[in-house]
């Protein structure tokens, strides 16, 4: 197989990470981040998920759940593309919450957004040792103290 091309991965690097920090991705309901916020704030409130091999560190119920869950739709996202898992060595989702917050426009209420800042970054890297990173910033509240309601979509 011949070398993959550099959009291919940066495609899958950016669609993968908007569809991890979407508000669809939950655990029974919760918004992930926040169920993953919560359990590591003990920890540094920072978690490494390889979605390669469904692992996470810290090694909490909910940041393994996403870990594992998360394989699949890496799977799904280089098939689409013509890409065997084989072809990445690593794919590291790396999140920090509780950060300090983000300089805020002048234009923008100070009540646009809810929650501690949060950092995701996502990085892959190819079997030939190129290295598609992709980071975004966000807002996030642990799910305990999150004031709306569960999403009733069923899990499937």
């Amino acid at each position: 197989m011949g070398m993959i091309a550099r959009r291919k991965f940066n495609h899958i690097t950016a669609g993968l990470l908007s569809k991890f920090l979407t508000r669809y991705n939950d655990i029974d309901g919760y918004w992930a981040l926040g169920v993953m916020y919560t359990e590591t704030r003990a920890s540094g409130s920072r978690v490494e998920i390889d979605t390669l091999h469904g692992v996470a560190q810290p090694d909490l119920p909910a940041c393994t759940s996403v870990a594992q869950a998360w394989v699949p739709n890496l799977r799904e996202a280089l098939g689409r593309h013509g890409i065997a898992p084989d072809a990445l060595t690593a794919v590291t989702l790396s999140l920090e919450f509780g950060l300090a917050p983000m300089p805020k426009l002048p234009s923008y209420p100070s009540d646009h957004k809810y929650g501690a800042d949060f950092r995701a970054s996502l990085r892959l890297q190819s079997r030939d040792g190129r290295v598609f990173v992709r980071q975004d910033r966000g807002y996030c509240t642990p799910h305990e103290e999150f004031r709306g309601t569960r999403s009733t979509r069923r899990a499937g």
